[in-house]
């Protein structure tokens, strides 16, 4: 397997962003937010294309979308031991929620599909 970890890093073809994310638990069966952790990670951005937006659910894909490359992991809503919402990307100071997450992880990277929030 090729490890194209290096390409996501090239600092002529990526850039920083900040990932807002939380965790939490559920309490009453209400979900209670833990604590949001703020982490900078840099990597390839792009838009979105069609095939990738039908990926979205159908409200969100009016909003726009971008897709993250990054050497580090990017998570959507996660249950288990690492309960949590979908990481939020602020880029170009626009938020983006993440929907998506496909874990190229052998190939030293993962591609996020974000939907743009408006008005956060």
């Amino acid at each position: 397997m090729f490890d194209l970890g290096f390409v996501v890093q090239n600092l002529d073809m990526s850039q920083n962003f900040t990932v807002y994310r939380s965790s939490g638990s559920w309490v009453k069966g209400r979900w209670t937010e833990g604590g949001s952790i703020l982490k900078e990670m840099r990597g390839v951005i792009s838009v979105a294309n069609q095939k990738e937006l039908n990926a979205l659910p159908e409200g969100d894909r009016i909003k726009g979308g971008m897709i993250f490359h990054s050497t580090e992991e990017l998570f959507t809503t996660r249950t288990g031991t690492d309960m949590g919402t979908s990481d939020k990307i602020l880029w170009n100071g626009e938020y983006y929620r993440m929907y998506n997450v496909w874990p190229y992880k052998d190939y030293g990277f993962w591609k996020a599909i974000g939907a743009r929030i408006k008005g956060e």
